[in-house]
């Protein structure tokens, strides 16, 4: 009885990203609003004290407007505050207010005043400590999370920068998925401002690690930022280049287990990819494992090939070749899973679409032709077996020797040479 062979498999890779954009990162700073000196007659004092003073002086923040009240003891003290010009005497009575008035409800707006005075001086441990105060009052407070670390980048303390970029990207994520309820309308709109500053931050964020990820050659350093984006927001919108990205990091580094996971997650969000179609059919293909998934991954290759418009960097002859040998692997690979699963029929449909994918390819050809000869010999078609494996002659090496032996043992036992 003729040897069976062995199953041979090459794949061909091609890799491709989206090209990536110009962009331009962009941090903005709150700026502290200090009203300047009044110097109304007590006639007027009220209601200009309050026209001025119950509006919100930091946008997007909820909680730091400053409420006064002149019939309060604690608004009596923010009227004195607002008559200081000086930001050394201003920033002194603020902190009197923080001590003597904690619960106020413009408690927030006193210690935004403080960070922002101790910034703008360059006292930047005091501005941090004012900032985790606030964060501590409203652990939501963007505005205060953007400030402590855009200090933090100032005094180049890379444990703060990471604290504070990890904190202000967490608060984003928590605004963006489930806003909180507010029903005042002056509030809410406060709100609205807030929100929309967190998915503006989300959304240069994700644009942010995306770039850096694009532009970085290290496979190791790639996967690590990719990680970060994904752990960002799982659904972003580079999610198909990220994980086509990560999928190629991962091939680089050997690490299959992560580019069989990101492969999997990528035809989910983008089907169209012969490469990583090709990737898993093969994987599954070497192993002899999953025959479904690695018919069901072929067809789609093959599927792919044939309505896949030719990608303006190729020319004609290149993406001739490169549809012949993605959709005659496919067929190959096919047929030999039917092969082993002694399914011979379908096995000589398939191996046969792949033969003439294979022309002029030394290496796949006489793969493709050893394999034919066997399903056809096991489908008793002595005459196209010997046919197959006269034309393995040519080649040499390990396809001769096979066809000779199994030439004389279809001779010997059919009784036929031609």
């Amino acid at each position: 009885m003729p040897a069976c062979p062995d199953a041979l498999i090459v794949s061909n890779k091609r890799h491709s990203c989206a090209e990536t954009e110009s962009y331009y990162l962009r941090l903005s700073t709150l700026n502290a609003l200090i009203p300047a000196r009044r110097t109304h007659p007590p006639a007027l004092r009220v209601c200009s004290f309050l026209l001025i003073l119950l509006a919100p002086f930091l946008s997007a923040d909820v909680k730091k407007k400053l409420v006064a009240d002149p019939d309060t003891p604690d608004g009596k003290f923010l009227e004195l505050i607002n008559l200081e010009s000086d930001d050394a005497r201003k920033l002194a009575l603020i902190e009197q207010f923080t001590v003597t008035f904690p619960k106020s409800v413009s408690i927030g707006w006193a210690y935004s005043q403080i960070q922002d005075i101790h910034i703008k001086y360059g006292r930047y441990d005091k501005a941090l400590q004012a900032g985790d105060k606030l964060l501590e009052l409203d652990p939501d407070d963007l505005d205060a999370a953007q400030q402590s670390l855009l200090v933090a980048r100032i005094i180049e303390d890379q444990a703060l920068t990471k604290k504070y970029s990890d904190l202000r990207s967490a608060i984003a994520r928590r605004l963006s998925a489930a806003p909180p309820i507010v029903d005042d309308p002056e509030d809410a709109a406060a709100q609205k401002k807030r929100l929309e500053a967190a998915a503006d931050l989300l959304v240069k964020e994700e644009y942010a690690l995306y770039d850096q990820a694009f532009t970085t050659v290290d496979p190791r350093g790639k996967i690590q930022i990719l990680d970060q984006l994904l752990k960002l927001n799982p659904r972003t919108r580079y999610l198909k280049d990220a994980l086509l990205m990560y999928f190629l990091a991962s091939r680089q580094l050997n690490e299959t287990s992560k580019a069989l996971a990101a492969a999997e997650r990528l035809l989910q969000a983008d089907p169209g990819h012969e490469d990583v179609l090709l990737f898993l059919a093969d994987y599954h293909f070497r192993r002899k494992e999953e025959s479904r998934r690695v018919l069901e991954y072929c067809d789609r290759i093959v599927a792919l090939m044939n309505s896949k418009k030719k990608p303006a960097a190729l020319s004609d002859s290149q993406w001739n070749y490169q549809k012949a040998t993605y959709s005659g692997t496919a067929h190959y690979m096919a047929g030999t899973v039917y092969f082993n699963e002694e399914r011979y029929e379908p096995a000589d449909h398939s191996l046969r679409l792949a033969l003439p994918l294979f022309e002029g390819n030394n290496t796949m050809l006489p793969a493709v032709l050893t394999s034919l000869g066997w399903v056809n010999y096991q489908l008793g078609r002595y005459s196209e077996a010997v046919r197959f494996y006269k034309q393995c002659m040519p080649f040499g090496g390990i396809y001769k020797e096979q066809a000779e032996k199994n030439l004389a043992a279809i001779k010997v036992e059919q009784g036929v040479e031609d």
